[in-house]
């Protein structure tokens, strides 16, 4: 690279580490990340900084963890005020784009906007351009489009915030074939754009694009051919589908939409699974219009490619659908990074979204900013050897308010989750990666979770965790 490099982000929503086929090649077809994996570094210990979008999404922009840059949760559908302002970065936070645009970058955001600030990021003058659901709006309006009534393929669920009960309503995971054809889908609308915009930027200057697509989020409603590209019978799930919540948190998870949503029998599973795996495939050739276009200006040998997600998907796994829970299905993801000129290869390193920021600073040449939490990957991407940090942390904090929080530090080899107000749980993933026995309260591990509770607490205590005050109470 002759210049700074370009930076491109590609993010889906809600995809399962295990439905990238440099994770299981059993699964999903997904030959745009395929080739992407195999020519770039495969991480296999990376984690959400939390199961839930806003907060997840907020933490890459800002290189912190929720609770440290402010929007803590979604705050989606409530109209309480003190709510709302929980799913809002801190006013001095400093994001990405900010930087990226200070240092003479041409910064496009493609796709779901769901970094909340005030003023919204999209005002502040450092974007070229800014594509989101509602110029997706405005494309079908124009095209005499109506928007799709997703309510069939949502349910009701009654959460409470602050003593009072309000219905908030939820995706359910009842599949449904859309009426669009795929060029008229949201995906293909943002791959589209993206691609435009590859080709619209001025070889001299280096451009940052942020391309956030939409799927495989629930409602699984998707149009043919991905709507029926799978049957039930090619999907193998997990052995934790639809397992028991034995040993597990009671209050926690009975309270969550999760539960509520889940499905009653494993054929239902399997049908939700099968569109599931459709939606994942349609994401990957949106991912494939985006790669190509760069391919086509000459850039690949300029640009450094990012590829996560912002959490995973339940699915069943555990009787729970969606995420807004500390296990592996929602915030162990998948990430790769193809950079010009590294080796491609796989890491065992312990990583997760705090890093992207610094990451991504690190190559451009600029400082990385005092208060960031994550650390850049550069040196692990260079060097296999190089030593790993020995733990990483993950965080949730409720939906549409705070309730039910929970604190978790993974490590090589355990995962301990404080759920606040609940039982504890420890699990060992080298012998029980799908999590099945919480070994918290044994004595045979009682040193482990010692072990663990500490490291986690410390790490509350030095990120300024608001929640740091019940760590002495129940647990």
């Amino acid at each position: 690279m002759s210049k700074r490099p370009n930076i491109v982000l590609i993010m889906t929503d809600q995809q399962r580490r295990d439905c990238v086929g440099a994770y299981n090649p059993g699964g999903p077809r997904t030959p745009h990340l395929d080739r992407l994996a195999g020519e770039g570094v495969v991480f296999d210990r990376y984690y959400s900084s939390c199961p839930l979008c806003v907060p997840a999404r907020s933490s890459i922009a800002t290189g912190r963890y929720p609770h440290s840059c402010g929007a803590t949760i979604n705050a989606f559908g409530t109209k309480d005020k003190g709510s709302k302002s929980h799913g809002v970065i801190n006013a001095d936070e400093i994001t990405v784009h900010d930087l990226l645009s200070q240092a003479g970058y041409r910064i496009g955001h493609i796709g779901v906007d769901h970094v909340r600030a005030v003023p919204p990021l999209k005002s502040k003058g450092v974007f070229d351009r800014y594509i989101s659901n509602s110029d997706y709006r405005k494309y079908l309006d124009d095209r005499g489009l109506k928007p799709y009534d997703y309510t069939p393929h949502q349910h009701p669920c009654s959460v409470e915030i602050d003593g009072k009960r309000q219905e908030i309503r939820y995706s359910a995971p009842n599949p449904g074939e859309h009426p669009y054809t795929p060029e008229n889908f949201l995906d293909f609308f943002f791959a589209q754009h993206a691609a435009e915009f590859i080709g619209d930027v001025d070889p001299t200057d280096p451009f940052a694009l942020f391309c956030f697509l939409w799927a495989p989020h629930p409602p699984f409603v998707i149009p043919e051919p991905y709507y029926s590209m799978y049957s039930p019978s090619d999907i193998s799930p997990p052995a934790n589908l639809m397992a028991p919540l034995d040993g597990k948190p009671p209050m926690h998870l009975r309270h969550l939409p999760g539960i509520i949503g889940a499905l009653p029998d494993r054929k239902a599973w399997l049908e939700t699974w099968a569109v599931y795996y459709g939606m994942v495939t349609m994401v990957d050739e949106c991912i494939g219009m985006i790669l190509d276009a760069l391919r086509s200006q000459d850039l690949m040998d300029d640009t450094i490619i990012l590829f996560t997600t912002d959490h995973g998907e339940q699915l069943g796994c555990h009787s729970l659908f969606q995420k807004m829970v500390c296990y592996e299905e929602s915030i162990h993801a998948p990430f790769i990074a193809r950079v010009p000129g590294q080796t491609a290869g796989r890491r065992d390193h312990l990583a997760g979204h705090t890093d992207i920021l610094p990451t991504i600073l690190d190559y451009a040449g600029i400082e990385t900013p005092a208060g960031v939490q994550g650390q850049s990957l550069r040196g692990t991407f260079e060097d296999p050897s190089a030593p790993s940090r020995p733990e990483m942390f993950s965080e949730y904090n409720g939906n549409v308010a705070h309730q039910w929080l929970q604190r978790t530090v993974v490590t090589d080899r355990y995962k301990y989750i404080y759920n606040h107000g609940d039982i504890a749980e420890l699990y060992d993933l080298h012998n029980d990666p799908l999590e099945m026995t919480n070994l918290s309260g044994r004595p045979e591990t009682a040193s482990v979770e010692a072990d663990l509770r500490g490291r986690l607490r410390r790490w509350m205590e030095t990120s300024g965790d608001f929640l740091l005050p019940s760590m002495d109470g129940p647990h």
